[in-house]
């Protein structure tokens, strides 16, 4: 079983905005470095792959739904859900659907080197391939769709019609977008995106702290906070661990997401140059929010890291 990469089919190498070459996540010497220590990978390393591969084939009885939203900090949301869906895609037997309701590009089809997004309005829900027509192809089992962030609507007459045709559909948007809200109504398990500042901490801290508050425990259960590094070192003030541990006291689950010169470039994502902590981190970050989505509470446990 390969876990080292969240896709194994090739993605496209274009130039990134200020036309530069795609550069690798990782720099050279920890290249190097990874590949010659790679023989004498530890057993417990590669027992723990294993085990979180596992986790990502878990079958659902029914479709899933996730959303993944920036929680109004600005964090890169359709990055974060290009990544996660490329891993579920990659080691799941059942497709999965990314659906972009966000405003900012890059788009997520161009994030997935999709050629094209396709509509979720005037779907023709009636079979897979009706519905097809109407999607973007990135890989067999990785589909991709746009949605207008306002079109509440498109919710119920085109997204809840589909989701029956993927075991997972993963909704990337930005916090106060009627569609998201209208899909997180009905979600299984959400997944709240921020970068790693404290201002980003204290607004996640306080969003939970309401959903504790006000009797909503089981949502808070359902939710997976990365704290994303977009930029490296963009707040030395703030106190990872410790935010990592108080936000888990609410029951949601914390990820820590590194910087990642790749990422950091705002082109479509190569799964071959992103860094190895990225490739670990994307997979924990799947997993959980498919534990939560599943089982409606994750493992309660924190992944932190710089």
């Amino acid at each position: 079983m390969n876990t080292s990469q969240t896709e194994a089919a090739p993605a496209p190498t274009s130039a990134s905005p200020d036309g530069s070459r795609p550069v690798p996540g990782d720099g050279w010497v920890r290249r190097v470095g990874r590949a010659v220590l790679r023989p004498f990978r530890p057993v417990d390393g590669v027992a723990e792959a294993i085990a979180l591969g596992t986790r990502l084939q878990r079958p659902t009885a029914t479709g899933r739904r996730i959303v993944v939203d920036d929680l109004g900090s600005g964090a890169d949301a359709a990055v974060v859900t290009a990544l996660v869906a490329r891993s579920l895609a990659h080691f799941r037997h059942d497709r999965v659907l990314a659906v972009d309701a966000t405003a900012r590009g890059p788009s997520l089809a161009e994030r997935l080197g999709a050629d094209g997004a396709g509509d979720l309005a005037g779907v023709d829900a009636a079979s897979f391939d009706s519905v097809r027509d109407s999607l973007g192809e990135v890989t067999a089992r990785l589909w991709t769709v746009r949605a207008a962030s306002d079109g509440a609507g498109t919710y119920m007459s085109g997204l809840l019609p589909i989701s029956r045709f993927f075991g997972v559909t993963l909704v990337a948007g930005e916090s106060g977008g009627s569609f998201v809200e209208a899909v997180g109504e009905g979600t299984h398990a959400r997944v709240r995106v921020v970068r790693a500042t404290r201002d980003a901490a204290l607004r996640v801290g306080r969003e939970l702290d309401g959903l504790v508050r006000d009797g909503r425990q089981e949502e808070a259960g359902r939710t997976v906070v990365v704290l994303f590094h977009e930029r490296r070192r963009e707040d030395p003030e703030l106190d990872v661990a410790r935010t990592v541990r108080i936000i888990s006291e609410s029951g949601a689950g914390v990820i820590v997401l590194p910087y990642d010169r790749h990422l950091a470039q705002g082109t479509a994502v190569c799964p071959r140059l992103i860094g190895e902590a990225t490739h670990r981190t994307v997979q924990l970050v799947a997993a959980e929010a498919l534990d939560r989505a599943v089982d409606g509470a994750g493992r309660a446990r924190a992944e932190g890291g710089e």
